[in-house]
């Protein structure tokens, strides 16, 4: 890292990072003054935000800042960091901007907005691998410590739950600025104006159950990947429970759909034969999976990625082909996409019989993003700065 990436990552990270709101992020999408403010805001934010995880990563334990993968992910964020900077910044440390080919202008313009969105394109584009490179550093520590490393499995879960949940955050932010550059119909960025999570489900399994069927403004792509991953291991545990059924029709997953006054619930239902209680500890942690053949079998020597798996979040961009199960990182990053705007996901077993999931879904589009502590948020906590109230328009959306 040279001194001046090094100085800037400093510099941002000091900075505080500020939580936003769905309803903001709606707003600001379908108003093009709003937008070109909001990017000011983001080109300040992603800095901070980028620049915290740099140094959380470089200061992780167990020699994990150092290790094949994780290595990786510090070297692109610094990068981004870098290719953020504007002119103000780089003459507060004596650099002219001719002596720094990427310096990005603050777009306070239209014009450089969009050179802002295209820049913002690059960066989401680039290096979208980092799931598996932090999962592939974590497994090196796996099988160095070997049966030690239960020992500070809780320590590092932690380290992984914090860096997911800002870096969902920041993918977040990433896309919907891009997408709301053109927005689609019935849309304001990624975010879907009115979002029917009965036709999301139908995408991944039939046999929906849909109580006073309504819509509501959320992201279709997160509950998409939230759903896919709770069915996909419910299917699979229905099938191994009743393999030798012969031709005995298989038990069907069901799907229940409830619009509350605060949140839209999502149960889905197996008859997969239950998670022991011995178990159900385990089922939040990352890494954790009962696939006998896992995909990081064989891939000691070398961090590569593969896409097309579980570990292919909905902000990546997945390719066709691959395995879809055994990464160990899917239901929980699940969870952490349903906390992310207020909601959540929970798991009751009844043993030797089924699973129940419920998945929590904040309608109302009031609940501020959820980011790491290390990173506050606007001191209401319950509304974004980046707008005044004032300016916004009231709306029925939610």
């Amino acid at each position: 890292m040279s001194w001046l990436s090094a100085r800037s990552v400093l510099y941002w990270a000091e900075q505080s990072a500020t939580g936003v709101t769905l309803r903001d992020l709606c707003q600001i999408g379908l108003d093009r003054n709003l937008r070109r403010e909001h990017g000011v805001f983001l080109h300040r934010e992603l800095r901070i935000r980028l620049a915290q995880r740099v140094l959380e990563l470089e200061s992780l334990p167990y020699r994990l800042g150092e290790r094949s993968g994780i290595r990786d992910v510090i070297e692109w964020y610094t990068g981004f960091v870098h290719l953020l900077e504007d002119k103000r910044f780089l003459l507060q440390f004596g650099v002219k901007p001719i002596q720094q080919p990427t310096e990005s202008p603050v777009p306070y313009t239209e014009e450089l907005d969009k050179e802002f969105t295209m820049l913002l394109t690059r960066v989401f584009e680039e290096h979208s691998e980092v799931i598996q490179a932090m999962a592939f550093g974590v497994q090196d520590l796996i099988a160095e410590l070997r049966e030690d490393y239960s020992h500070v499995q809780a320590e590092v879960d932690a380290i992984l739950r914090r860096f997911f949940t800002a870096r969902i955050g920041m993918r977040f932010l990433l896309q919907h600025h891009i997408e709301s550059f053109r927005n689609r119909e019935g849309h304001s960025g990624i975010l879907q104006l009115a979002c029917d999570p009965e036709v999301i489900a139908r995408k991944a399994v039939e046999g929906i159950h849909h109580t006073n069927p309504g819509t509501f403004t959320y992201v279709p792509m997160h509950l998409h990947y939230m759903l896919t991953e709770v069915f996909k291991n419910s299917c699979r545990a229905t099938v191994e429970r009743h393999a030798e059924s012969f031709d005995d029709p298989l038990p069907k997953v069901h799907c229940h759909i409830v619009h509350g006054d605060e949140d839209v619930t999502i149960r889905i239902s197996d008859e997969g034969g239950g998670i022991a209680r011995a178990a159900l500890p385990n089922i939040w942690k990352f890494m954790f999976t009962t696939m006998k053949k896992t995909p990081w079998s064989g891939r000691r020597d070398d961090f590569r990625t593969k896409p097309g798996d579980s570990a292919c979040n909905p902000l990546q961009r997945p390719k066709q082909g691959g395995v879809l199960a055994g990464f160990g990182v899917g239901l929980t990053l699940s969870r952490l996409y349903a906390q992310y705007f207020g909601g959540d996901m929970k798991i009751l077993s009844l043993d030797g019989f089924g699973t129940d999931v419920y998945l929590h879904l904040n309608r109302l589009g009031t609940a501020c993003e959820d980011l790491p502590q290390a990173t506050p948020t606007n001191e209401s906590h319950h509304e974004s700065s980046i707008i005044q109230r004032p300016r916004i328009r009231s709306t029925s959306w939610f």
